[in-house]
């Protein structure tokens, strides 16, 4: 008798691609402004496509859509942990409309802080969990400008603060990993209050004018933007994206990762298994990597000395 055993993450995958929706989008968004701000290495130019093309927008895949989907789980959890510990967290996914920039967006919630000579009042909080190597990394709220979608976290909680007239917010971070968890305050930045709100204005107006603002020459910006094809249809940005069913592969990453601190082992583990992997694989495809391991993206390309030169991210 032979057994057919199913092809389980292929299943699951192809059952959250149907949680894949493309909506309408005629406001700015307070979770993705951030990504749109140029003194934040934003692309005032991808803010108008979300607005004016929103339906020619890249849509993520099934295996992404289970990172989103594990961020969701992970917040419920700790909306639950911070009740079970008995503080109060209220006004959850309340709304956000701020017209005259037309701005809209939802807060996770706020927690209930008590005050010296007044009333308690409700903190805006955001609740994010995040991969070992990036929750170890994050001590304070100027650490969130290392990475593009922590930027726009930045400017996200920052709106609010501006709408709520707060000058105080919240940052609870969650290790995936190790449910650890850490809160990180967030004083008001004006400074980049008001790079998103002209970044707002900006939008605005090219969107009622029907113009475009200028490309922006960053290929690392660029090749993460889900209008690339439509703005940039001519440029290619390197090896097209692979997956990679490979679990020796990603546990070894997942170790390096999490070993960082531990210089002997990571260097071995990098410098003998991981590198010469990626490596061979750029050659089998004519010197460049770009794949996909589990949650980790893996690219790579030889320098103008020789060099092969490996990045790795989890997404």
């Amino acid at each position: 008798m032979s057994i057919i055993i199913p092809d389980i993450p292929l299943a699951v995958y192809k059952e959250k691609e149907k949680k894949i929706k493309l909506f309408p989008c005629y406001v700015n968004r307070a979770s993705s402004l951030g990504y749109f701000v140029p003194e934040l290495q934003g692309c005032l130019r991808r803010g108008v496509y979300e607005r004016t093309r929103w339906q020619e927008k890249e849509m993520h895949d099934g295996r992404v859509q289970a990172i989103f989907d594990e961020g969701n789980e992970q917040e419920r959890i700790v909306n639950r942990d911070i009740a079970d510990a008995g503080i109060e967290l209220i006004e959850q996914q309340r709304s956000y409309d701020w017209p005259r920039y037309q701005i809209t967006g939802h807060i996770d919630g706020k927690i209930v802080c008590e005050t010296e000579n007044g009333p308690p009042i409700g903190v805006p909080c955001e609740i994010k969990s995040m991969a070992p190597h990036i929750f170890t990394s994050i001590h304070k709220f100027e650490d969130f400008l290392a990475r593009p979608w922590h930027r726009s976290y930045m400017v996200q909680i920052t709106l609010y603060m501006l709408m709520e007239e707060l000058d105080i917010a919240i940052f609870i971070l969650k290790n995936k990993s190790t449910g650890e968890l850490k809160q990180i305050p967030v004083n008001l930045d004006y400074q980049m209050g008001e790079w998103a709100l002209k970044a707002a204005e900006a939008i605005n107006k090219h969107v009622a004018d029907n113009t475009l603002p200028d490309k922006v020459d960053d290929i690392d910006v660029c090749s993460h933007c889900p209008f690339k094809g439509l703005c940039l249809p001519d440029i290619c940005f390197g090896a097209p994206l692979t997956i990679a069913d490979d679990p020796a592969l990603e546990s070894k990453i997942r170790d390096y990762l999490l070993h960082k601190d531990d210089a002997k082992h990571v260097k071995d583990l990098y410098e003998k298994q991981i590198r010469p992997k990626c490596q061979a694989s750029a050659d089998a495809m004519r010197g460049e990597l770009n794949v996909m391991v589990g949650p980790y993206h893996l690219t790579g390309k030889y320098s103008k000395s020789g060099s092969f030169l490996l990045k790795i991210e989890e997404v």
